[in-house]
């Protein structure tokens, strides 16, 4: 699991860089298995939380300002590994991923999806304008599983240039926009070993993707098979050549030889056009996935946060009223709303569409639309809080007013303050 510091939601996560993992943990542990699977499954959460210092539950192995492809480099295994992105929502069962990437041997599984459009054109809080969604073009095979081709839409002119040779094996070719890498990746193990030798990758999306994609179609050259007489056999200056790491299973290539199966029409040639390398990219087109990695995600997330729940089945876990919540008779929270405990609510209070943190402490005659509250705010009699986030620790005096703001954690707003379209951080924070 891997989480950055969250460079796209810095005013949010500058003092607080937690990983939003829960729902990763619970997928991965029905993933996995039954009740009878689970203790082992949270002695290695307990185990992987222990390694990265953080509490059971916080999972992040990759120490902050790290660079992403280290944290792999240092990684020791033996079978294929899945990497989820801890600002991923999705209610895919990771099965279909992991009999996409069975089914054709394949170096690397990647989960597509289009995004809801819902959660990146809503302008974010404290924005006066709504930022551009990134999106990539994809190149399938004829069948739409094999991605032959990628490339960021902003690195795009006009035209798309694709290799001769690439056009030769495969006439085919859909090419789709509007898809975005969800950064779920099912990975063989001689890729994290090829990339803990290859220092000059060093992001997972930008870099070891693309280069993966190019690769599939690199053939061994003569004279690479050939003993170089004036070079030592256990030099470490050799040109990094991937085919020398990309290996199959032992009986996998005879098996394809003796079948008559093809993944492909058109041509005489071998199976996979004798490629060993050969990524793969899973469509999620129905269901729920997005990812809460911008600030105007986040924020529409948790505006839906009850039909979010209600797609990955934890409705009945988390209820939207908590237990301990201690509200007055005449206050109004809708069913939309998630309050969560240890929170104090004030007489005639009304909180629509909005998701409450613990412990906040919540005056009389507040009114709270659109907006997320996290952990121990306090927010004093007579505010007036529309489309904003509130970070931990803040405290809005009386009366305030705020409009589509983000408010960094620990700050103090004045008495009968108007905030409108504003970003409230400490200058540090910036």
């Amino acid at each position: 699991m891997v989480r950055a510091r969250g460079s796209k939601k810095s005013d949010l996560t500058s003092k607080c860089p937690k990983p939003p993992c829960w729902l990763e943990i619970d997928q991965w542990e029905n993933y996995c298995g039954g009740p009878d699977d689970q203790p082992e499954i949270q002695k290695r959460i307990l185990k992987l939380s222990a390694a990265s210092e953080t509490p059971p539950g916080k999972l992040c192995p990759r120490c902050p300002g790290q660079r992403r492809n280290r944290s792999f480099r240092d990684i020791r295994h033996k079978t294929d590994l899945l990497i989820i992105s801890c600002d991923l929502i999705t209610d895919i069962s990771l099965h279909n991923i992991a009999n996409l990437h069975r089914t054709h041997d394949a170096s690397l599984t990647m989960l597509l999806s289009p995004l809801p459009s819902q959660y990146y054109e809503a302008v974010a809080p404290g924005a006066k304008s709504k930022k551009q969604l990134e999106k990539d073009f994809f190149g399938f095979d004829e069948k739409g599983e094999r991605i032959l081709f990628t490339q960021s839409e902003a690195d795009v002119d006009e035209t798309i240039s694709v290799k001769k040779s690439v056009l030769k094996k495969h006439p085919y070719m859909c090419i789709k926009s509007g898809l975005t890498d969800c950064h779920l990746y099912l990975m063989k193990k001689w890729v994290v070993d090829y990339l803990a030798e290859n220092e000059s990758l060093a992001y997972i999306r930008t870099e070891l993707i693309p280069h993966l994609v190019r690769k599939q179609f690199t053939k061994a050259k003569v004279k690479d098979k050939l003993p170089q007489a004036n070079q030592s056999v256990i030099s470490d200056t050799q040109k990094m050549n991937i085919l020398k790491f990309s290996s199959e299973e032992e009986y996998a290539a005879d098996i394809r030889d003796m079948s008559s199966w093809n993944d492909h029409h058109g041509d005489m040639a071998d199976c996979y056009h004798g490629d060993k390398i050969r990524c793969y990219g899973y469509i999620q087109d129905g269901g729920l996935c997005l990812r809460v990695n911008t600030i105007s995600s986040y924020s529409e997330a948790n505006r839906q946060i009850q039909k979010i729940f209600t797609h990955t089945g934890i409705e009945k876990e988390v209820p939207h009223l908590h237990a301990s919540v201690n509200m007055a008779e005449k206050s109004q929270v809708g069913s939309d709303c998630l309050v969560a405990e240890g929170t104090q609510i004030g007489e005639k209070v009304s909180i629509k569409r909005s998701v409450i943190g613990r412990h906040c402490k919540i005056g009389d005659r507040v009114r709270i639309a659109n907006s997320t509250i996290l952990d121990n705010v306090v927010i004093e009699e007579g505010c007036n809080i529309q489309g904003s986030i509130i970070s931990r620790r803040s405290v809005i005096r009386d009366k305030c007013e705020i409009s589509n703001c983000l408010v960094g954690p620990g700050q103090q707003l004045n008495t009968m303050g108007k905030y409108n379209n504003e970003v409230i951080v400490d200058t540090v924070d910036i």
